[in-house]
């Protein structure tokens, strides 16, 4: 018997928790699944997960029905996060590249197959965008996800395109693992990603990762604008970023040419 097992009698807060974290490792499951595989009856699945659904910790796929962490559990840990380095660090450099691009940039981390909004600065001139800290948007689809995903072992990086689910957002968005990879390939190669309206229609962004002291990529740094805006300097923009995210990297112990 697992230690999953015998949940039915545990109390009510180490019931949900256990809840949360099997919803975690599973992406999107179906609350049936949950009290499966977790040896709870039907009925007290379906309690514990109603029940954080309507507190926002979790949220339910309206074609399918199944249920995914939702935005409360995420934002609360993207503050658990502000006793890191990366977040302590990030803020100054976030500032500094809004202030020079006029533009609104933004620091997220990987979450499985997301990223996650974690802190962002806008310049006076920047053109107020949608998103919230705590959201998550797909890598294949961003240039926060994209520049992630490029700075990965090519292995690694293969092997995460080939199980994604590749769910075109826009006309643009890159839904074919082969065009992905040889988009990634070539974000590897120039040292910055590129969002050409692939997430949001008529927003256009440029991103690169973050390494941490042993080369491994911990997060990515964007600046994102209206698309004409944004678009018309690539060159510029991809270049000042990816200075801004070598910056961070090395404030984080990253010293280029260490093997990750």
């Amino acid at each position: 018997m697992g230690p999953e097992r015998g949940l039915e009698q545990s109390g009510t807060l180490e019931r949900g928790l256990a809840v949360l974290e099997h919803v975690g490792r599973h992406q999107e499951i179906s609350t049936n699944a949950i009290a499966r595989q977790l040896g709870l009856s039907r009925s007290a699945a379906y309690r514990i997960v109603g029940t954080l659904k309507n507190l926002e910790y979790l949220e339910a796929d309206q074609v399918t029905g199944r249920v995914r962490l939702g935005t409360r559990l995420v934002e609360l840990g993207a503050r658990a996060m502000a006793a890191t380095d990366l977040h302590r660090c990030a803020p100054r450099y976030l500032a500094s590249l809004a202030e020079r691009s006029g533009e609104t940039t933004y620091l997220a981390v990987p979450d499985n197959d997301t990223m996650v909004y974690v802190a962002t600065e806008r310049s006076a001139s920047a053109v107020t965008l949608a998103c919230r800290l705590g959201t998550r948007r797909p890598q294949h689809a961003t240039s926060l996800g994209k520049a992630w995903l490029a700075a990965l072992p090519e292995a690694d990086r293969a092997e995460r395109v080939r199980r994604m689910k590749l769910d075109p957002l826009t006309l643009k968005t890159i839904s074919d693992p082969h065009r992905l990879l040889d988009d990634l390939a070539k974000t590897s190669r120039r040292g910055w990603a590129i969002d050409e309206v692939e997430n949001e229609p008529d927003v256009g962004c440029v991103a690169a990762a973050v390494r941490d002291h042993s080369g491994r990529p911990i997060a990515a740094i964007s600046i994102a604008g209206p698309a004409p805006r944004v678009l018309r300097r690539l060159d510029e923009l991809g270049a000042s970023v990816a200075g801004t995210a070598a910056a961070l990297s090395l404030r984080l112990g990253y010293v280029r040419g260490r093997p990750a």
